[in-house]
């Protein structure tokens, strides 16, 4: 009931707010919660990734991440300062498909929501939470330090529900990480982000 609450809500505000409205909605909304889930400190990257491995972590609250330790991120003199992390299903997904067998399908608010995101901010949304995800986990990242850095987030790719697949070429660029690997973890993730210690001079950063 509340899936489909949430899908009439978006198109209630589109009519009132335009998709732009919605999208500034969805942004409030992820600075909101990130202002609630406090500070983090981790001594170093090994304590942080065992962290996000347990669930212990704000960026825990989306469900499970999976740290791709084999993916770390170096800077110009080849210090690890980051990390991919990917969820093997967005914590969405139920809700989309609770809808759909609702209401028979997703609405058309949906789609319009993702496309003014795409088209004006930043062209990795699959569905209208994309924009929620995006700004939670870059607000959480100033809350989190790492060996005393705080961290940036970096959305790099999605898969949506049905299939349909976003990278994104300016994030990948940052953090120099070639583009096909992070393709091909969309085999088996639906979305994948880097974590990188703020101020790190990295090889691909402008």
């Amino acid at each position: 009931m509340l899936d489909v609450a949430l899908a009439s809500l978006i198109e209630d505000m589109i009519e009132k707010a335009g998709a732009d409205g919605v999208v500034e909605f969805w942004q409030r909304v992820g600075d909101a919660l990130a202002s609630r889930m406090g500070k983090e400190a981790y001594l170093g990257w090994t304590s942080f990734n065992v962290a996000v491995r347990e669930g212990r972590t704000a960026f825990s609250i989306e469900g499970d991440v999976t740290p791709l330790t084999d993916m770390a991120i170096t800077d110009v003199d080849g210090d690890v300062v980051g990390y991919l992390y990917a969820m093997k299903q967005c914590c969405y997904v139920p809700t989309i498909f609770r809808t759909r067998y609702a209401v028979g399908r997703m609405s058309p608010a949906d789609a319009t929501v993702l496309e003014e995101y795409n088209a004006n901010v930043h062209n990795i949304a699959v569905c209208n939470f994309c924009v929620f995800h995006e700004r939670f986990r870059e607000e959480i990242a100033k809350n989190v330090t790492v060996s005393g850095n705080p961290l940036l987030s970096y959305l790099l790719a999605t898969r949506g529900w049905s299939g349909e697949t976003k990278i994104s070429s300016k994030n990948v660029v940052m953090i120099n990480i070639n583009e096909e690997h992070v393709r091909a973890l969309l085999r088996n993730y639906e979305c994948v982000y880097a974590l990188v210690m703020r101020g790190a001079r990295l090889k691909g950063g402008r």
